[in-house]
């Protein structure tokens, strides 16, 4: 449940009124077991905990004000936790923002997560995790080139417009790169229909000052009660590369009371990478709801590396877990 303070001086001192101000977060912590092996046999194996295995682990202080004449003021400032280091204490900026809305749409700015991000993670049937290494073409994950552009974006500046049709959402963003280069833009759509959902996002980055990275990632889904299809597509390319990047992934996420079990099978090529080039994987995640708030999570995820220098080489994550939000 999240908790309520009432922000009496601070902002009463400002703007005359009272505004209300919550407190959320999630925790998240696994207990992960990661297995590679090499094209010779040779195997390491490692046991650890890990933090944000699923979700991620946050807190965050947000609030909005009712500003009159259908304007809305919002905010957030949020922090990563680390709950799995001794003595941690890099609880580092993660989503913060400032944003008002209205008729006319919704501006945010600050840093939080991207339209690609909320597209990958839409339709991932077998949840958008660490064990989960399905989106390397536009993650940047597992030694992908260029920026993790579908995660958090700093500098970042996004329009949300105004509703154009029942359940579609449209939003444009813009974010800079305080160098030379670095700047990127961004476009996605993202409409659901009764059991129907379908995304699209795509964005262009500077990546030097003569090469720029087109990505782009889309989703379909399905939900036909019983079991829910999901389908989802990446690309990149390099403004230097003779072909581009590209990935795909299918799965079904199906139901059982308060256990749900989805399971994906991907597959990429990267011929912008000079040593693996090719390869693919599976992912199952099983999610048991002992409450709305917490959460037994179960994860096993594979990667093969199919065409490359290291060709034949694999990891293998499997991840227990607790996951809590307040």
């Amino acid at each position: 449940m999240k908790k309520t303070l009432v922000a009496i001086a601070a902002l009463a001192a400002v703007t005359g009124a009272m505004a209300q101000v919550t407190i959320s977060g999630i925790v998240d912590q696994s207990v992960t077991r990661i297995i590679t092996k090499d094209s010779s046999a040779s195997t390491t194996a490692t046991t650890t905990s890990i933090g944000s295995q699923y979700t991620g682990a946050d807190l965050n202080i947000g609030g909005s004000e009712d500003l009159g004449n259908g304007l809305t003021a919002r905010f957030n400032v949020g922090m990563f936790l680390d709950a799995d280091s001794a003595f941690a204490t890099d609880a580092t900026n993660y989503q913060s923002f400032v944003g008002i809305a209205g008729g006319f749409g919704d501006v945010q700015i600050g840093q939080f997560f991207s339209v690609m991000h909320s597209v990958n993670a839409s339709y991932d049937a077998a949840g958008y995790s660490q064990v989960n290494t399905s989106h390397q073409v536009t993650q940047g994950a597992s030694g992908a080139v260029g920026a993790n552009l579908g995660q958090l974006v700093a500098n970042h500046i996004q329009y949300t417009l105004p509703k154009l049709v029942d359940g579609l959402t449209v939003k444009v963003s813009k974010a800079y790169g305080e160098a030379v280069f670095g700047d990127q833009t961004q476009i996605g759509a993202m409409y659901s229909a009764g059991g129907f959902g379908a995304g699209y996002a795509q964005s262009r980055e500077a990546t030097s000052a003569t090469t720029t990275t087109a990505k782009s990632s889309y989703g379909l889904s399905y939900d036909f009660g019983v079991a829910k299809v999901v389908y989802s597509a990446q690309a990149r390319k390099l403004s230097t590369a003779a072909t581009g990047d590209s990935g795909t992934q299918y799965g079904v996420i199906v139901p059982f009371g308060a256990l749900s079990i989805g399971v994906s099978m991907t597959s990429y090529k990267m011929p912008s990478l000079a040593v693996n080039t090719g390869g693919s994987g599976y992912n199952v995640l099983a999610k048991y709801d002992l409450s709305k708030r917490t959460a037994l999570i179960a994860q096993t995820g594979r990667d093969t590396i199919d065409t490359g220098t290291n060709q034949g080489d694999t990891s293998a994550q499997t991840s227990f877990g607790l996951w809590h939000s307040f």
